[in-house]
């Protein structure tokens, strides 16, 4: 049943994010195309046309503004999709299907993960689309091949950045539906509830934050006085480790709550008034 559900969802929100994932991608493509019949965007901007070049500047500007919100509208998007089908008069119908609260809540963060990686592929595409050269791959296999010998270099380092990339798509989509759920709980002004119960977990994770820098500062500091004295022998692992690790572990606690809470809500505390 969940497949059933995961490809109800699927459809449902790619109706819209669809079109304008590919709207992105024609963009870039008829953009690039644009600069290399003209010179290049050097010779545009450059050019004694005050027309031409302010045209070329709005073009790089809507450029810009276009790829980089793709993931922030999709990522809102999801949680206006997520409100309207279960929190909303579609509601009654969807809360009437033969599925438990914990199969519909999972296609719908399914559904929505997988969209936040199309947008990643979606936007790597448009910026090689637009800036592509044989210099800019060459350039970057120097890059890659420092990154990988570095990674080499530093093993528990790079495992913790590899979890934490993994885990924040999670962890950003969990929040979200929680949010929703709790602003559900109120009795009227339900989406302004939301964003406030968004801003709250927001705030506790920058207070988090704020005392895990402040705590293992201070050790840090020690630390490093110490290896100074003694061995001379400090790697910025030795202060960044701890801070990853405490991250993760309070990560992995905020997704388990998030699921938990909104699992809780969605089946014991449902209001579609």
């Amino acid at each position: 049943m969940l497949g059933k559900l995961f490809k109800y969802e699927w459809r449902s929100i790619s109706k819209l994010l669809l079109p304008i994932h590919g709207f992105v991608l024609l963009f870039a493509l008829l953009s690039r195309f644009y600069f290399t019949i003209s010179g290049g965007t050097d010779a545009l901007l450059n050019t004694d046309s005050t027309i031409i070049g302010t045209l070329t500047m709005l073009l790089i500007f809507a450029l810009v503004i276009v790829i980089s919100s793709i993931a922030i509208f999709t990522y809102i998007y999801s949680g206006y999709h997520f409100h309207k089908n279960v929190f909303t008069d579609q509601g009654y119908l969807t809360n009437t299907l033969p599925v438990t609260p914990s199969q519909l809540l999972l296609s719908k963060e399914l559904a929505a993960l997988l969209w936040l990686l199309i947008d990643v592929v979606v936007i790597s595409i448009s910026i090689f689309i637009l800036v592509g050269s044989t210099e800019l791959f060459s350039n970057f296999s120097i890059f890659w091949s420092t990154l990988i010998r570095y990674a080499s270099q530093t093993p528990l380092f790079t495992t913790l950045i590899i979890i934490a990339l993994v885990l924040s798509p999670f962890l950003a989509i969990g929040i979200l539906f929680f949010s929703i759920t709790l602003g559900n709980l109120a009795s009227s002004h339900k989406v302004l509830a939301s964003i406030g119960a968004y801003v709250g977990i927001y705030v506790v994770q920058q207070i988090f934050g704020l005392i895990q820098l402040i705590v293992w500062g201070y050790f840090g500091s020690t630390t490093i006085m110490r290896v100074n004295i003694y061995s001379n022998n400090y790697s910025f692992e030795t202060f960044l480790n701890p801070i990853l690790i405490t991250g993760l572990i309070f990560n992995i606690i905020l997704i388990a709550v998030c699921w938990m809470g909104s699992k809780y809500i969605m089946t014991k505390r449902l209001n579609l008034q």
